[in-house]
């Protein structure tokens, strides 16, 4: 069983300080410390009393979020830029009709990597990169049940939109790109990708740690045409631990344990996911950012691995991907009327 404990002495010691009565712990005495605490216990003690009963309940003010916009990333060590060009490369596929300038990367040296084909066949047999919330270099094996790298990059306003929590330990790789001119005819942009987490499964719905893809400034990474790339959903939200270990965030990640575990630490994985992304046709030179984050706390890591990313035709059109404006409010809409109106009487 997995705990997410930071400091288990710190958190012990807090308890008996606080002389806090836990109702829920194997050694509560009435009104004494726990001295045996149970994990929802401990889950109270670091992260607080309260816990969301609905993953889309905001854990975090709209104000809070529009304020990552502005938050400069944190210092971290320089990524040479021939790595991240080599990122790039190896997620473009062949001959993708995609020219790529000024590339950004926010991350570790070690926080992402590229990937061979036959790295991890039963999960995605196609050569790409993976980006993480923690480090790229993961075992062969899943030897942990809560693999944890805390990176200290920082937190996704993206990520961050999609959980409804803060964010931490984001790992973005961006770029502007053109079409090549046999591309020129295209009006999109497809790539696999395949999400993977240590919060699965009993910190669905509780951590919501995400993925998303954003091109023109539209985030197209969802698991189905209903769900973002983001960890939200359990029968029993909010509550530790997730115990519909089958059907948890609507079926779309597969456990990863017992004798047919997967060559990679984390706990769950979707299957090969395709992202489908429209160009603005009103810019000549696009935008792209890919970029994953930890939700709520900096423990357990998540991945995302990336392939096969390139220029492509869609039946639709990007018009069809922007917000509908938000309606005008009655009063205001009589007031406009009535002004327009008296303006028309004026000059008349």
């Amino acid at each position: 069983m997995k705990i997410k404990i930071i400091n288990l002495a710190v958190l012990m010691t807090l308890a008996a300080a606080s002389g806090n009565s836990l109702a829920s712990g194997g050694g509560n005495g009435g009104g004494t410390p726990d001295d045996n605490p149970s994990p929802q216990d401990l889950y109270v003690l670091q992260f607080g009393a309260e816990k969301q009963g609905n993953a889309n309940a905001a854990e975090i003010t709209e104000t809070e979020l529009e304020a990552l916009k502005l938050l400069p990333p944190p210092v971290q060590p320089q990524v040479p830029s021939d790595t991240v060009n080599q990122l790039v490369n190896a997620w473009l596929a062949t001959n993708s009709g995609i020219s790529v300038q000024n590339i950004g990367y926010i991350g570790q040296s070690n926080q992402a990597r590229i990937y061979a084909a036959t790295e991890f066949t039963s999960v995605i047999d196609t050569a790409g990169i993976v980006l993480t919330t923690g480090n790229a270099n993961f075992a062969n094996s899943n030897t942990s049940s809560g693999a944890t790298t805390v990176t200290d990059t920082g937190a996704s306003y993206e990520v961050s939109k999609l959980s409804n929590q803060f964010t931490y330990d984001a790992n973005s790789l961006r770029f502007d790109f053109t079409l090549d001119p046999a591309a020129s005819g295209a009006n999109a942009v497809t790539s696999k990708f395949v999400f993977a987490s240590e919060e699965y499964p009993e910190w669905t719905g509780i951590f919501r740690d995400g993925f998303a893809l954003i091109v023109d400034g539209v985030n197209y990474a969802q698991f189905d045409a209903s769900n973002f790339a983001v960890l939200d959903n359990c029968t029993n939200i909010g509550v530790y631990p997730c115990a519909d270990t089958i059907q948890n965030d609507n079926g779309f990640l597969t456990a990863n344990s017992g004798a047919t575990a997967v060559p990679f630490e984390f706990d769950g994985y979707t299957a090969v996911l395709t992202v489908n992304a429209f160009l603005n046709p009103a810019l000549t030179q696009h935008s792209l950012e890919a970029v994953i984050a930890d939700s709520n706390d900096r423990l357990w890591d998540s991945a995302v691995f990336l392939s096969g990313l390139s220029a492509t035709t869609l039946t639709g059109t990007f018009q069809e991907q922007i917000p509908a404006p938000v309606p005008v409010p009655a009063p205001f809409a009589l007031f406009a009327s009535a002004l327009a109106v008296w303006r028309l009487r004026r000059k008349s």
